[in-house]
């Protein structure tokens, strides 16, 4: 943008003089003088400022003039883009260069998000707003932590938040199961990610606490299927968490209640670190004991306690590089006790469930490119017995580096807004692991008959277990109106010696204004690893085919509907031989639809969900079709 001083031109025309004496002189008026900018008040408290100034192409904009507005004080952007000045909170940049036009920034704190300058010819061009990110996949939602804390009867917890996403049933699963029950799948089938590495278990034994408070979540992405070629090792869904650095202010808060009691601790570590500290322990443990009275015969008294740790650094290196250390751990200890009445053999169960994750990562940034590199380290234990005999303990440290690169161009081989993506990952890991317990039960198959000294599962070893898996995929918009993104993920599981190709993509298309209509279809595997499978010589991966239709509308800002019906053909499932031993004999099927609505206006958040599915299994070779054990049509 320009700004112009008109100058106005008096042009005097000569005229016949009536008299030889000078004419009197007329009273020149007085041109007003412009008003000048005043320098800062000294008296006005300022802060150092750091900002970015980049182009449509994400390019730094050197030689850019950063101005106060109303003010003389100014700044030129350096080589990188980055200028530094100290301003009042509140003041309006004015960022002005040759070449771009002008762009406005409002100072909230010492660092500011980039600015974009345009030429003039994008200033022309249209430029399509959404009022919410699209969501990763038809059918998925975002919560962010504000969100997770105001869903009515969840508690603030991200476990009860989960219950009330559409395709999540709803039902208490069996003890020993760690997962969340997604469209019609066994709990194993998805996975949960925090920071974007797995953990074993997403909430406490008792099963009414996640291992890491809301408080400390920036973010739930709620993908029930068709995900990204990023996302493997999965055959259903993907619960991921992605954890927040602390806040710019130091601040401490304490809570304590009859479940548990807990401190988190945030703040500046210096200009340009951050830390976010978050510990809980469980007091029910305390509490049971001291509410029910030694006189009281009861069948069964639970002992459940647990301890959850969090630690968060992040450090902005320069302009180019952000760096996070951050550490997640929890320990768990589930205890039954049956009264004096009953046999010393089968009087006592116990569960313990334990690991601490260790995560360093780089994220890059410049112009066109973006990377991740992280490296990611986590130690767990899995220790449960049954009265005298019965054992499983597992111990398993793992490793798994992992990096992604990214590109992206608003225009490329005749397409628009092209993002291409490449990534791998490594996960190895060595398995110590002590087992004596009965064969185990499937899903679908009876309940066993109790025999506490049944030990027909012996096992006294090490299992290594490294997978290996590489991914690209290509997004980019074929015509204002349609969107397409395609992939292929390829894994290599070393202990069943499996290799496979995962392509999966997806067409979306805005059909009318405020209306888009998703296509989404892939393929999925998952490596056998759950209980009994990590031990066996003879199971393979389980895999799906899905295929998912969304259909969307967006009326006003704020307002999102998603339909969604799915179909999703499972095969190769992990069931018992004639022998006993694991194979992959079993296939099933699932059919469903989802409703999910939500509102975000001003203080006000609403959300509606609502799910149909059928799901179905056939264990074998010639056997009749069967519901699935966790089936819940609504």
């Amino acid at each position: 943008m320009k700004f112009l001083r008109r100058v106005g031109l008096l042009a005097v025309a000569g005229a016949g003089i009536a008299s030889a004496q000078p004419a009197p002189e007329r009273p020149v008026p007085d041109e007003p003088v412009p008003e000048q900018p005043a320098p800062i008040d000294p008296s006005v408290p300022t802060v150092a400022v750091r900002g970015r100034v980049i182009d449509a192409l994400g390019r730094p904009v050197r030689n850019a003039t950063v101005t106060i507005e109303g003010t003389l004080d100014s700044v030129k952007t350096g080589r990188d883009g980055w200028f530094r000045l100290r301003a009042p909170i509140g003041v309006t940049l004015v960022v002005d260069s040759k070449t771009f036009g002008t762009a406005l920034a409002t100072v909230t704190g010492e660092l500011l998000d980039e600015i974009v300058l345009l030429t003039e010819s994008q200033l022309g061009e249209t430029i399509t707003v959404e009022s919410e990110a699209p969501s990763a996949a038809p059918g998925a939602a975002q919560l962010d932590r504000k969100e997770l804390q105001r869903i009515p009867g969840t508690g603030g917890d991200i476990v009860r938040a989960l219950t009330v996403m559409p395709g999540v049933v709803n039902l208490q699963i069996p003890l020993g199961y760690s997962g969340v029950v997604i469209r019609g799948s066994s709990p194993q089938d998805s996975k949960v990610l925090i920071d974007d590495f797995e953990v074993p278990v997403l909430f406490h034994n008792i099963g009414f606490r996640a291992v890491v408070p809301a408080e400390t979540i920036a973010t739930l992405d709620y993908i029930p299927g068709g995900f990204d070629v990023a996302y493997g090792r999965a055959t259903s869904g993907i619960v991921s968490l992605t954890t927040r650095a602390g806040d710019e202010k130091r601040s401490t808060q304490a809570e304590i209640s009859v479940i548990d009691g807990g401190l988190l601790a945030q703040g500046p570590a210096g200009g340009k670190s951050r830390y976010l500290f978050a510990l809980r322990r469980s007091t029910i443990d305390f509490v049971l004991p001291s509410v029910i009275p030694d006189s009281v015969d009861l069948s069964l008294t639970t002992v459940p306690r647990y301890y959850d740790g969090q630690l968060r650094l992040d450090h902005q290196y320069n302009d180019k590089w952000a760096l996070t250390l951050s550490s997640i751990a929890t320990d768990d200890t589930f205890e039954l006790f049956a009264t004096k009445n009953e046999d010393a053999k089968s009087k006592r169960f116990y569960n313990r469930t334990r690991f601490v994750r260790l995560t360093a990562s780089a994220r890059y940034k410049e112009g066109p490119w973006q990377a991740n590199l992280a490296l990611s380290g986590m130690a767990q234990q899995f220790l449960f017995e049954a009265g005298l005999y019965q054992k499983i303990d597992i111990r398993t440290p793992t490793v798994t580096p992992r990096f992604e690169l990214t590109r992206s161009e608003p225009k490329a081989i005749g397409l628009k807004d092209v993002v291409w993506r490449v990534g791998a990952e490594i996960q190895s890991g060595r398995g110590s692991v002590e087992v004596a317990l009965p064969e185990e039960r499937r899903e679908g198959e009876p309940m066993p008959a109790m025999d506490p000294e049944d030990t027909s599962v012996k096992f006294n070893g090490a299992v290594w277990v490294t997978d290996f898996a590489a991914w690209t995929a290509v997004s980019a918009n074929f015509d204002p109106r349609v969107r397409v993104t395609t992939g292929v993920r390829a894994e290599y599981y070393v202990k069943p010696d499996e290799f496979s190709v995962q392509p999966r993509g997806e067409i979306a298309v805005k059909v009318a204004d405020h209306w888009k209509v998703r296509l989404s279809a892939g393929a999925y595997r998952r490596p056998p690893e759950y209980q009994s499978e990590f031990i066996s010589d003879t199971a393979k991966s389980e895999r799906s085919k899905q295929t998912i239709i969304g259909l969307q509308y967006e009326p006003r800002e704020g307002v999102r509907v998603q339909a969604s019906a799915y179909y999703t053909d499972r095969s190769a499932l992990i069931t018992h031989n004639m022998d006993n031993t694991l194979g992959n004999n079993g296939r099933g099927k699932t059919t469903g639809g989802e409703l999910l609505a939500t509102y975000r206006g001003g203080p006000w958040f609403g959300w509606l969900s609502y799910s149909y599915s059928r799901s179905t299994r056939i264990d074998g070779p010639g056997e009749d079709s069967r519901l699935f054990d966790f089936d819940q049509p609504h």
